[in-house]
Protein backbone atom coordinates (compact mmCIF):
# COMPACT_ATOMS: atom_id res chain seq x y z
CA UNK A 1 0.00 0.00 0.00
CA UNK A 2 1.50 3.41 -1.36
CA UNK A 3 2.12 5.55 1.19
CA UNK A 4 0.80 9.30 0.93
CA UNK A 5 3.87 12.29 0.08
CA UNK A 6 3.69 14.85 2.56
CA UNK A 7 5.63 17.03 0.53
CA UNK A 8 3.66 16.52 -2.63
CA UNK A 9 0.73 17.45 -0.35
CA UNK A 10 2.31 20.60 0.99
CA UNK A 11 3.34 21.24 -2.76
CA UNK A 12 0.12 21.39 -4.05
CA UNK A 13 -1.77 22.97 -1.48
CA UNK A 14 0.51 26.01 -2.34
CA UNK A 15 -1.29 27.22 -5.45
CA UNK A 16 -4.31 27.34 -3.43
CA UNK A 17 -3.03 28.85 -0.41
CA UNK A 18 -1.38 31.86 -2.85
CA UNK A 19 -5.14 31.94 -4.10
CA UNK A 20 -6.42 32.56 -1.14
CA UNK A 21 -4.32 34.87 -0.36
CA UNK A 22 -4.30 37.08 -3.63
CA UNK A 23 -8.01 36.89 -3.36
CA UNK A 24 -8.13 38.35 0.21
CA UNK A 25 -5.94 41.12 -0.89
CA UNK A 26 -8.52 41.77 -3.98
CA UNK A 27 -11.60 41.62 -1.33
CA UNK A 28 -9.54 44.21 1.16
CA UNK A 29 -8.62 46.28 -1.62
CA UNK A 30 -12.15 46.56 -3.24
CA UNK A 31 -13.33 47.64 0.27
CA UNK A 32 -10.87 50.11 1.07
CA UNK A 33 -11.64 51.73 -2.27
CA UNK A 34 -15.06 51.55 -1.69
CA UNK A 35 -14.76 53.49 1.89
CA UNK A 36 -12.31 55.98 0.57
CA UNK A 37 -14.48 56.62 -2.36
CA UNK A 38 -17.88 56.80 -0.16
CA UNK A 39 -16.08 59.70 1.88
CA UNK A 40 -15.25 61.51 -1.35
CA UNK A 41 -18.74 61.22 -2.61
CA UNK A 42 -20.25 62.59 0.33
CA UNK A 43 -19.79 66.39 -1.16
CA UNK A 44 -19.74 67.52 -4.67
CA UNK A 45 -17.72 70.68 -3.52
CA UNK A 46 -14.56 70.19 -5.25
CA UNK A 47 -12.49 71.68 -2.44
CA UNK A 48 -13.93 69.11 0.15
CA UNK A 49 -13.16 66.54 -2.79
CA UNK A 50 -10.26 67.16 -3.49
CA UNK A 51 -8.63 67.85 0.36
CA UNK A 52 -10.81 64.59 1.34
CA UNK A 53 -8.94 62.85 -1.39
CA UNK A 54 -5.25 63.71 -0.41
CA UNK A 55 -6.18 62.93 3.33
CA UNK A 56 -7.86 59.70 3.00
CA UNK A 57 -5.01 58.96 0.41
CA UNK A 58 -1.98 59.81 2.67
CA UNK A 59 -3.71 57.89 5.58
CA UNK A 60 -4.04 54.82 3.71
CA UNK A 61 -0.70 54.45 2.37
CA UNK A 62 1.47 55.82 5.62
CA UNK A 63 3.09 58.17 3.21
CA UNK A 64 4.56 60.92 3.63
CA UNK A 65 2.86 63.05 0.98
CA UNK A 66 0.01 62.77 -1.71
CA UNK A 67 -0.59 65.40 -4.17
CA UNK A 68 -3.63 66.49 -6.82
CA UNK A 69 -2.28 68.29 -9.71
CA UNK A 70 -4.50 69.63 -12.55
CA UNK A 71 -3.74 70.71 -15.86
CA UNK A 72 -4.56 73.62 -17.32
CA UNK A 73 -6.35 73.84 -21.28
CA UNK A 74 -2.62 75.17 -22.26
CA UNK A 75 -1.41 72.11 -20.67
CA UNK A 76 0.51 74.02 -17.92
CA UNK A 77 -0.53 72.68 -14.14
CA UNK A 78 -1.22 73.88 -10.98
CA UNK A 79 -1.08 71.84 -7.52
CA UNK A 80 -4.92 71.81 -6.02
CA UNK A 81 -4.37 69.80 -3.11
CA UNK A 82 -1.87 68.56 -1.05
CA UNK A 83 -1.58 66.81 2.57
CA UNK A 84 1.96 65.94 3.87
CA UNK A 85 3.50 64.30 7.42
CA UNK A 86 4.84 66.18 9.95
CA UNK A 87 8.16 67.68 9.40
CA UNK A 88 8.14 67.82 5.49
CA UNK A 89 7.75 71.04 4.08
CA UNK A 90 4.74 72.03 2.26
CA UNK A 91 5.77 71.98 -1.92
CA UNK A 92 2.33 74.34 -2.62
CA UNK A 93 4.32 77.08 -0.65
CA UNK A 94 7.61 76.17 -2.01
CA UNK A 95 6.55 76.42 -5.19
CA UNK A 96 5.71 79.82 -4.64
CA UNK A 97 8.73 80.58 -2.69
CA UNK A 98 11.25 78.87 -4.84
CA UNK A 99 10.10 79.52 -8.39
CA UNK A 100 12.97 77.80 -9.68
CA UNK A 101 11.39 74.38 -8.54
CA UNK A 102 9.37 74.27 -11.80
CA UNK A 103 12.68 75.71 -14.37
CA UNK A 104 12.28 74.53 -17.97
CA UNK A 105 14.10 71.01 -17.35
CA UNK A 106 14.62 70.40 -21.58
CA UNK A 107 17.96 69.83 -21.55
CA UNK A 108 17.60 66.86 -18.80
CA UNK A 109 17.38 63.27 -20.10
CA UNK A 110 13.50 62.55 -20.38
CA UNK A 111 13.75 59.15 -21.93
CA UNK A 112 13.09 57.06 -18.53
CA UNK A 113 11.93 59.97 -16.98
CA UNK A 114 8.36 59.44 -14.42
CA UNK A 115 7.17 62.65 -14.85
CA UNK A 116 6.32 64.03 -10.98
CA UNK A 117 3.16 66.69 -10.93
CA UNK A 118 5.62 69.63 -9.90
CA UNK A 119 7.25 69.57 -13.24
CA UNK A 120 5.06 71.84 -15.42
CA UNK A 121 7.18 72.68 -18.09
CA UNK A 122 7.72 68.84 -19.57
CA UNK A 123 3.90 67.99 -19.12
CA UNK A 124 3.04 71.07 -21.02
CA UNK A 125 5.55 70.97 -23.73
CA UNK A 126 4.45 67.20 -24.07
CA UNK A 127 0.72 67.32 -23.29
CA UNK A 128 0.52 65.68 -20.13
CA UNK A 129 3.42 63.49 -21.21
CA UNK A 130 3.19 59.52 -21.19
CA UNK A 131 -0.57 59.46 -19.13
CA UNK A 132 -2.05 61.00 -22.48
CA UNK A 133 -1.17 58.11 -24.39
CA UNK A 134 -3.30 55.85 -21.97
CA UNK A 135 -0.49 55.02 -19.57
CA UNK A 136 -2.26 55.12 -16.53
CA UNK A 137 0.31 54.77 -13.99
CA UNK A 138 3.97 55.15 -12.98
CA UNK A 139 5.70 53.57 -10.39
CA UNK A 140 9.50 54.16 -8.71
CA UNK A 141 10.84 52.32 -5.96
CA UNK A 142 13.73 54.70 -5.88
CA UNK A 143 15.03 57.75 -7.59
CA UNK A 144 18.63 56.90 -7.04
CA UNK A 145 18.84 53.33 -8.49
CA UNK A 146 16.15 54.50 -11.57
CA UNK A 147 18.65 56.06 -13.75
CA UNK A 148 17.64 59.58 -13.82
CA UNK A 149 19.64 62.41 -14.69
CA UNK A 150 21.51 64.64 -12.74
CA UNK A 151 19.16 67.50 -13.89
CA UNK A 152 16.17 65.36 -12.94
CA UNK A 153 17.47 64.18 -9.26
CA UNK A 154 18.37 67.67 -8.66
CA UNK A 155 14.41 68.43 -8.80
CA UNK A 156 13.26 65.25 -7.45
CA UNK A 157 15.64 66.60 -4.37
CA UNK A 158 14.01 69.84 -4.40
CA UNK A 159 10.55 67.97 -3.78
CA UNK A 160 12.21 65.84 -1.12
CA UNK A 161 10.73 62.50 -3.01
CA UNK A 162 12.77 59.43 -2.63
CA UNK A 163 9.84 57.02 -4.02
CA UNK A 164 6.70 57.30 -5.74
CA UNK A 165 3.59 56.45 -7.60
CA UNK A 166 1.62 58.07 -10.00
CA UNK A 167 -1.43 57.44 -11.72
CA UNK A 168 -3.48 59.63 -14.26
CA UNK A 169 -7.23 61.17 -13.45
CA UNK A 170 -9.31 61.33 -16.13
CA UNK A 171 -12.55 63.22 -16.91
CA UNK A 172 -14.73 61.88 -19.32
CA UNK A 173 -11.80 60.15 -20.79
CA UNK A 174 -9.96 63.85 -21.07
CA UNK A 175 -6.76 63.71 -18.93
CA UNK A 176 -7.17 65.95 -16.21
CA UNK A 177 -4.99 65.50 -13.83
CA UNK A 178 -2.48 63.42 -11.84
CA UNK A 179 -2.60 61.61 -8.50
CA UNK A 180 1.04 61.18 -6.71
CA UNK A 181 1.87 59.53 -3.49
CA UNK A 182 5.53 60.14 -2.47
CA UNK A 183 7.75 58.18 -0.06
CA UNK A 184 10.13 61.09 1.33
CA UNK A 185 12.09 59.25 4.34
CA UNK A 186 13.70 56.33 2.20
CA UNK A 187 12.99 54.04 -0.85
CA UNK A 188 9.63 51.78 -0.96
CA UNK A 189 8.54 48.96 -2.56
CA UNK A 190 5.22 49.42 -4.07
CA UNK A 191 2.82 46.86 -3.77
CA UNK A 192 0.51 46.08 -6.86
CA UNK A 193 -2.34 46.36 -4.73
CA UNK A 194 -1.27 49.58 -3.66
CA UNK A 195 -0.91 50.49 -7.33
CA UNK A 196 -4.01 48.98 -8.15
CA UNK A 197 -6.16 51.08 -4.84
CA UNK A 198 -4.58 54.50 -6.65
CA UNK A 199 -5.46 53.53 -9.58
CA UNK A 200 -9.51 52.52 -8.91
CA UNK A 201 -9.24 55.92 -6.41
CA UNK A 202 -8.21 58.21 -9.98
CA UNK A 203 -10.83 56.63 -11.57
CA UNK A 204 -13.21 57.55 -9.00
CA UNK A 205 -12.29 60.72 -8.37
CA UNK A 206 -12.71 61.19 -12.21
CA UNK A 207 -16.19 60.03 -11.83
CA UNK A 208 -16.82 62.91 -8.90
CA UNK A 209 -15.05 65.21 -11.36
CA UNK A 210 -17.72 64.57 -13.65
CA UNK A 211 -20.57 64.82 -11.37
CA UNK A 212 -19.23 68.01 -9.79
CA UNK A 213 -18.78 69.77 -13.29
CA UNK A 214 -22.58 68.60 -13.82
CA UNK A 215 -23.62 70.37 -10.90
CA UNK A 216 -21.63 74.02 -12.13
CA UNK A 217 -23.45 73.20 -15.46
CA UNK A 218 -26.62 72.81 -13.62
CA UNK A 219 -25.93 76.08 -11.43
CA UNK A 220 -24.68 77.90 -13.92
CA UNK A 221 -27.78 77.26 -16.18
CA UNK A 222 -30.47 77.82 -13.03
CA UNK A 223 -28.42 81.07 -12.95
CA UNK A 224 -29.20 81.73 -16.28
CA UNK A 225 -32.55 80.60 -16.41
CA UNK A 226 -32.69 83.55 -13.28
CA UNK A 227 -31.39 86.14 -14.82
CA UNK A 228 -33.28 85.22 -17.85
CA UNK A 229 -36.95 85.10 -15.89
CA UNK A 230 -35.12 88.54 -14.14
CA UNK A 231 -34.81 90.31 -17.58
CA UNK A 232 -38.32 88.96 -18.74
CA UNK A 233 -40.08 90.36 -15.47
CA UNK A 234 -38.08 93.85 -16.06
CA UNK A 235 -39.00 93.42 -19.83
CA UNK A 236 -42.55 93.00 -18.80
CA UNK A 237 -42.69 95.86 -16.00
CA UNK A 238 -41.26 97.80 -18.42
CA UNK A 239 -44.19 97.16 -21.47
CA UNK A 240 -46.47 97.81 -18.67
CA UNK A 241 -45.21 101.16 -17.65
CA UNK A 242 -45.15 102.15 -21.19
CA UNK A 243 -48.62 101.04 -21.30
CA UNK A 244 -49.73 102.77 -18.35
CA UNK A 245 -48.17 105.84 -19.69
CA UNK A 246 -50.07 105.39 -23.10
CA UNK A 247 -53.39 105.25 -21.41
CA UNK A 248 -52.59 108.17 -18.78
CA UNK A 249 -51.92 110.03 -21.94
CA UNK A 250 -55.03 109.14 -23.95
CA UNK A 251 -57.01 109.91 -20.37
CA UNK A 252 -55.63 113.60 -20.09
CA UNK A 253 -56.12 114.16 -23.82
CA UNK A 254 -59.57 113.74 -23.57
CA UNK A 255 -59.93 115.76 -20.61
CA UNK A 256 -57.59 118.53 -22.21
CA UNK A 257 -60.41 118.40 -25.56
CA UNK A 258 -63.78 117.33 -23.40
CA UNK A 259 -63.03 119.83 -20.58
CA UNK A 260 -60.60 122.25 -20.97
CA UNK A 261 -62.08 123.50 -23.92
CA UNK A 262 -65.57 124.40 -22.38
CA UNK A 263 -63.93 125.16 -19.00
CA UNK A 264 -62.33 128.39 -20.86
CA UNK A 265 -65.61 128.93 -22.78
CA UNK A 266 -67.10 129.47 -19.55
CA UNK A 267 -64.65 131.12 -17.51
CA UNK A 268 -64.11 133.47 -20.20
CA UNK A 269 -67.64 134.18 -20.20
CA UNK A 270 -68.14 134.84 -16.47
CA UNK A 271 -66.57 138.10 -16.61
CA UNK A 272 -69.18 139.03 -19.12
CA UNK A 273 -71.69 137.80 -17.70
CA UNK A 274 -70.95 139.40 -14.34
CA UNK A 275 -70.85 142.81 -15.92
CA UNK A 276 -74.34 142.26 -18.02
CA UNK A 277 -75.63 141.45 -14.40
CA UNK A 278 -73.91 144.45 -13.00
CA UNK A 279 -75.73 146.38 -15.74
CA UNK A 280 -79.11 145.27 -15.42
CA UNK A 281 -78.79 146.12 -11.92
CA UNK A 282 -78.12 149.74 -12.73
CA UNK A 283 -80.61 150.00 -14.54
CA UNK A 284 -83.01 149.21 -12.11
CA UNK A 285 -81.65 151.72 -9.68
CA UNK A 286 -82.16 153.93 -12.57
CA UNK A 287 -85.83 152.91 -12.73
CA UNK A 288 -86.11 153.61 -8.67
CA UNK A 289 -84.90 156.93 -8.86
CA UNK A 290 -87.39 158.00 -11.10
CA UNK A 291 -90.18 155.50 -10.67
CA UNK A 292 -90.30 155.97 -6.89
CA UNK A 293 -94.18 154.41 -6.51
CA UNK A 294 -94.07 151.54 -8.32
CA UNK A 295 -96.97 148.70 -8.59
CA UNK A 296 -98.70 146.18 -6.78
CA UNK A 297 -97.23 143.78 -8.59
CA UNK A 298 -93.96 144.95 -8.99
CA UNK A 299 -93.60 145.13 -5.40
CA UNK A 300 -95.46 141.75 -4.36
CA UNK A 301 -92.15 140.34 -6.86
CA UNK A 302 -89.39 142.32 -5.39
CA UNK A 303 -89.75 140.95 -1.73
CA UNK A 304 -90.57 137.59 -3.17
CA UNK A 305 -86.78 137.55 -5.13
CA UNK A 306 -85.44 139.43 -2.20
CA UNK A 307 -83.86 142.10 -4.30
CA UNK A 308 -81.70 143.38 -1.87
CA UNK A 309 -79.92 139.84 -0.74
CA UNK A 310 -79.86 139.10 -4.41
CA UNK A 311 -78.19 142.39 -5.24
CA UNK A 312 -75.11 141.49 -2.07
CA UNK A 313 -75.00 137.49 -2.98
CA UNK A 314 -75.05 137.87 -6.83
CA UNK A 315 -71.39 138.86 -6.99
CA UNK A 316 -70.56 136.55 -4.63
CA UNK A 317 -72.13 133.56 -6.83
CA UNK A 318 -70.39 134.69 -9.70
CA UNK A 319 -67.15 134.85 -7.75
CA UNK A 320 -67.45 131.13 -6.98
CA UNK A 321 -68.43 130.18 -10.24
CA UNK A 322 -65.04 131.58 -10.99
CA UNK A 323 -62.92 130.09 -8.50
CA UNK A 324 -64.75 126.79 -9.53
CA UNK A 325 -63.72 127.50 -13.18
CA UNK A 326 -60.37 128.07 -12.07
CA UNK A 327 -59.93 124.76 -9.76
CA UNK A 328 -61.22 122.92 -13.05
CA UNK A 329 -58.65 124.59 -15.45
CA UNK A 330 -55.91 123.99 -12.36
CA UNK A 331 -57.03 120.30 -11.99
CA UNK A 332 -56.70 119.94 -15.87
CA UNK A 333 -53.26 121.39 -15.61
CA UNK A 334 -51.91 119.69 -13.23
CA UNK A 335 -52.12 116.44 -15.09
CA UNK A 336 -50.80 117.55 -18.29
CA UNK A 337 -47.61 118.64 -15.81
CA UNK A 338 -47.96 115.22 -13.99
CA UNK A 339 -48.36 113.44 -17.36
CA UNK A 340 -45.48 115.36 -19.24
CA UNK A 341 -47.44 114.27 -22.63
CA UNK A 342 -45.52 117.16 -24.26
CA UNK A 343 -42.36 116.18 -22.62
CA UNK A 344 -41.67 112.60 -23.90
CA UNK A 345 -38.61 113.86 -24.06
CA UNK A 346 -36.03 114.63 -21.02
CA UNK A 347 -35.54 118.08 -20.09
CA UNK A 348 -35.10 119.96 -17.18
CA UNK A 349 -37.78 121.02 -14.49
CA UNK A 350 -38.97 122.15 -11.48
CA UNK A 351 -39.02 118.70 -9.27
CA UNK A 352 -41.27 121.04 -6.86
CA UNK A 353 -43.32 121.69 -8.83
CA UNK A 354 -43.64 118.00 -10.42
CA UNK A 355 -44.24 116.66 -6.89
CA UNK A 356 -47.33 119.89 -6.42
CA UNK A 357 -48.74 117.94 -9.21
CA UNK A 358 -49.01 114.78 -8.37
CA UNK A 359 -50.43 115.98 -4.73
CA UNK A 360 -53.13 117.27 -6.53
CA UNK A 361 -53.91 114.19 -8.60
CA UNK A 362 -54.24 112.51 -4.87
CA UNK A 363 -55.96 115.55 -3.27
CA UNK A 364 -59.64 113.32 -3.09
CA UNK A 365 -57.56 110.92 -0.64
CA UNK A 366 -56.58 113.56 1.49
CA UNK A 367 -59.41 115.07 2.33
CA UNK A 368 -62.09 114.01 4.46
CA UNK A 369 -64.38 111.81 1.88
CA UNK A 370 -66.08 108.51 1.91
CA UNK A 371 -65.25 108.08 5.68
CA UNK A 372 -61.79 108.22 4.56
CA UNK A 373 -59.08 109.19 7.16
CA UNK A 374 -57.84 112.84 6.76
CA UNK A 375 -54.26 113.07 5.81
CA UNK A 376 -51.63 116.15 6.83
CA UNK A 377 -49.23 116.44 3.98
CA UNK A 378 -46.50 118.35 5.54
CA UNK A 379 -43.83 119.95 2.50
CA UNK A 380 -40.38 120.91 3.23
CA UNK A 381 -39.02 122.21 -0.45
CA UNK A 382 -35.52 123.05 -0.58
CA UNK A 383 -34.48 125.69 -3.17
CA UNK A 384 -33.72 123.71 -6.05
CA UNK A 385 -31.92 123.90 -9.56
CA UNK A 386 -34.11 122.38 -12.60
CA UNK A 387 -33.21 118.74 -12.83
CA UNK A 388 -32.64 117.13 -16.43
CA UNK A 389 -34.70 113.99 -16.15
CA UNK A 390 -38.25 112.62 -17.65
CA UNK A 391 -41.09 114.52 -16.26
CA UNK A 392 -43.57 112.50 -17.13
CA UNK A 393 -41.83 109.14 -15.42
CA UNK A 394 -40.59 111.13 -12.63
CA UNK A 395 -44.19 112.26 -11.46
CA UNK A 396 -45.35 108.42 -11.96
CA UNK A 397 -42.45 107.44 -9.11
CA UNK A 398 -44.07 110.75 -7.01
CA UNK A 399 -47.33 109.04 -6.95
CA UNK A 400 -46.79 105.50 -6.51
CA UNK A 401 -44.70 106.50 -3.37
CA UNK A 402 -47.53 108.72 -2.18
CA UNK A 403 -50.31 106.14 -2.70
CA UNK A 404 -48.40 103.47 -1.27
CA UNK A 405 -48.44 105.98 1.71
CA UNK A 406 -51.81 106.51 1.48
CA UNK A 407 -52.42 102.97 1.46
CA UNK A 408 -50.28 102.23 4.58
CA UNK A 409 -51.69 105.17 6.65
CA UNK A 410 -54.83 103.97 6.08
CA UNK A 411 -54.04 100.30 7.13
CA UNK A 412 -52.42 101.79 10.42
CA UNK A 413 -55.93 103.69 11.24
CA UNK A 414 -57.80 100.55 10.96
CA UNK A 415 -55.40 98.72 13.19
CA UNK A 416 -55.54 101.17 15.68
CA UNK A 417 -52.13 102.78 15.05
CA UNK A 418 -52.85 106.16 16.41
CA UNK A 419 -53.99 104.98 19.97
CA UNK A 420 -52.53 106.53 23.21
CA UNK A 421 -50.75 102.63 23.56
CA UNK A 422 -48.18 104.15 21.09
CA UNK A 423 -48.04 107.69 23.27
CA UNK A 424 -47.72 109.40 19.45
CA UNK A 425 -49.40 111.62 17.52
CA UNK A 426 -53.03 111.57 16.38
CA UNK A 427 -52.89 112.78 13.12
CA UNK A 428 -51.41 110.88 10.18
CA UNK A 429 -49.08 112.95 8.06
CA UNK A 430 -46.91 112.35 5.05
CA UNK A 431 -43.70 114.35 5.43
CA UNK A 432 -42.19 115.19 1.66
CA UNK A 433 -38.42 117.15 1.95
CA UNK A 434 -36.30 118.02 -1.33
CA UNK A 435 -33.00 118.95 -0.90
CA UNK A 436 -30.01 119.97 -3.28
CA UNK A 437 -26.35 118.26 -2.12
CA UNK A 438 -23.31 119.67 -3.68
CA UNK A 439 -22.67 119.28 -6.32
CA UNK A 440 -24.65 118.08 -8.57
CA UNK A 441 -27.61 115.73 -6.51
CA UNK A 442 -31.08 116.04 -5.76
CA UNK A 443 -32.49 114.10 -2.93
CA UNK A 444 -36.44 113.72 -2.70
CA UNK A 445 -37.94 112.34 0.60
CA UNK A 446 -41.27 110.40 1.40
CA UNK A 447 -42.27 109.66 4.48
CA UNK A 448 -45.16 108.49 6.48
CA UNK A 449 -45.78 108.02 10.03
CA UNK A 450 -47.58 104.50 9.49
CA UNK A 451 -46.76 101.12 10.83
CA UNK A 452 -43.87 100.47 8.67
CA UNK A 453 -42.44 98.05 6.96
CA UNK A 454 -41.15 94.77 8.74
CA UNK A 455 -37.75 93.63 7.87
CA UNK A 456 -38.75 90.28 5.73
CA UNK A 457 -40.94 92.48 3.58
CA UNK A 458 -38.67 95.57 3.46
CA UNK A 459 -36.25 93.01 1.23
CA UNK A 460 -38.49 92.63 -1.54
CA UNK A 461 -40.26 95.66 -1.87
CA UNK A 462 -38.64 96.41 -4.93
CA UNK A 463 -39.09 92.90 -6.81
CA UNK A 464 -41.93 92.41 -9.50
CA UNK A 465 -45.27 91.70 -8.62
CA UNK A 466 -44.22 91.17 -4.90
CA UNK A 467 -46.97 92.46 -3.08
CA UNK A 468 -48.58 92.41 0.69
CA UNK A 469 -52.44 93.68 -0.50
CA UNK A 470 -54.88 91.38 -0.91
CA UNK A 471 -55.80 89.65 -4.21
CA UNK A 472 -56.95 92.36 -6.69
CA UNK A 473 -55.83 95.53 -4.88
CA UNK A 474 -52.05 95.40 -5.69
CA UNK A 475 -50.27 94.06 -8.81
CA UNK A 476 -46.96 94.86 -7.03
CA UNK A 477 -45.86 96.52 -10.31
CA UNK A 478 -45.63 100.15 -8.46
CA UNK A 479 -42.25 100.26 -6.70
CA UNK A 480 -40.45 97.79 -9.38
CA UNK A 481 -41.49 100.50 -12.03
CA UNK A 482 -40.39 103.04 -9.93
CA UNK A 483 -36.78 101.51 -9.25
CA UNK A 484 -36.53 100.83 -12.84
CA UNK A 485 -37.30 104.23 -13.75
CA UNK A 486 -34.76 105.90 -11.18
CA UNK A 487 -31.76 103.67 -10.95
CA UNK A 488 -31.67 102.85 -15.15
CA UNK A 489 -33.58 105.98 -16.70
CA UNK A 490 -32.43 108.18 -14.36
CA UNK A 491 -29.15 106.66 -13.00
CA UNK A 492 -30.04 107.63 -9.83
CA UNK A 493 -30.85 105.50 -6.23
CA UNK A 494 -33.99 104.72 -4.34
CA UNK A 495 -33.99 102.97 -1.04
CA UNK A 496 -36.33 102.54 1.64
CA UNK A 497 -35.85 103.11 5.41
CA UNK A 498 -38.35 101.78 7.65
CA UNK A 499 -38.52 100.07 11.40
CA UNK A 500 -42.03 98.88 12.36
CA UNK A 501 -44.19 101.17 14.29
CA UNK A 502 -42.58 103.96 13.15
CA UNK A 503 -42.83 104.61 9.56
CA UNK A 504 -41.74 104.49 6.39
CA UNK A 505 -38.97 106.54 4.67
CA UNK A 506 -38.45 106.06 0.35
CA UNK A 507 -35.32 108.58 -0.69
CA UNK A 508 -34.77 109.46 -4.54
CA UNK A 509 -31.01 110.76 -5.25
CA UNK A 510 -30.83 111.73 -8.96
CA UNK A 511 -28.32 113.69 -10.34
CA UNK A 512 -28.97 117.52 -12.02
CA UNK A 513 -27.49 116.26 -15.25
CA UNK A 514 -27.77 112.98 -17.22
CA UNK A 515 -24.37 112.97 -19.23
CA UNK A 516 -25.47 109.93 -21.31
CA UNK A 517 -29.37 109.50 -22.81
CA UNK A 518 -30.14 106.37 -21.14
CA UNK A 519 -32.76 104.29 -23.50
Amino acid sequence: MLQPNKNLEKASSQPVELLQIEALKAENSQRIVAITVEKIRQSLDLEYIFQTTTQEIRQLFNSDRVILYRFNPDWSGTFVSESFAQGWLPLIQQQVDQPEIVENISECSLKNLSIPPIVDTYLQNTQGGRFSQNESYRVCHDVYSAGFSKCYLKILQQCQARAYVITGIYQSQQLWGLLAVYQNDAPRKWQTDEVYILSQIASQLGVALQQAELLKQTQSQKEELATALKNLQQAQVQLIQNEKMVSLGQLVAGIAHEINNPVSFIYGNLKSADEYTQNLFSLLDIYQRHYPQSIKAIEEFTNFIELDFLRSDFPKLFKSMLMGAERIRDIVLSLRTFSRLDEAEMKAVDINEGIDSTIMIIQSRLNPANQRLQIEVIKEYGSLPLVQCYPGQLNQVFLNILVNALDALEDSAVKGRWTKKYNLMDNPRIYIRTQFLEPDQVTISIADNGLGIPEDTLKQIFNPFFTTKPVGQGTGMGLAISYQIITQKHRGSLECISQPGVGAEFIIRIPLIQLVPNF
